[in-house]
């Protein structure tokens, strides 16, 4: 009988105790904003275009742009700026040629007063950005948004391939 206790006390306490604070932990970690449990980590998306990595401000992001495209096509890619205070700023958006030394701007434009908080609207709000490059080789895109009295700015960054 002393036996079974001291086996219950070495073996199966340890393993309660260890589940109970699992859990108790796991659901404070899971109560914590912007946290999820991803048990399956398998990408469902058969999509063959990626999206390629953005470097810059995390409060602004190219939306929208794939890794790569083919000559003559529109790019089509929009800006989406999470920070309210640059609302009714502007927005300025270029394509370099990377291929070129020094890299060379290839399209360029500028959308003055741009006001999205009220619609949580994708910038530009007239339509998307949609150069159209003729030649293969590498290209960066480069949006900034700055604020209405001009005192800050965000900017991101993103490459691509036309092949």
């Amino acid at each position: 009988m002393g036996a079974r206790k001291i086996a219950y006390v070495v073996f199966v306490f340890p393993v309660v105790i260890s589940v109970i604070l699992g859990g108790y932990v796991l659901s404070n970690v899971l109560a914590q904003p912007d946290r999820h449990l991803n048990l399956w980590q398998i990408d469902l998306n058969f999509s063959f275009a990626t999206e390629p990595a953005q470097i810059g401000s995390k409060d602004i992001r190219i939306v929208d742009l794939n890794g790569s495209y083919a000559p003559a096509t529109p790019l089509d890619f929009k800006v989406r700026v999470n920070d309210t205070s640059f609302d009714c700023g502007d927005l300025y958006m270029t394509v370099y040629n990377m291929s070129s030394v020094p890299k060379q701007v290839v399209s360029q434009n500028a959308y003055f007063n741009q006001c999205f908080v009220h619609g949580n609207s994708t910038l530009p709000l007239s339509g998307p950005f949609s150069p159209v490059i003729n030649s293969t080789g590498t290209y960066q895109v480069v949006a900034e948004m700055r604020n209405k009295s001009y005192t800050g700015d965000i900017n991101v960054t993103a490459t691509f391939n036309v092949q």
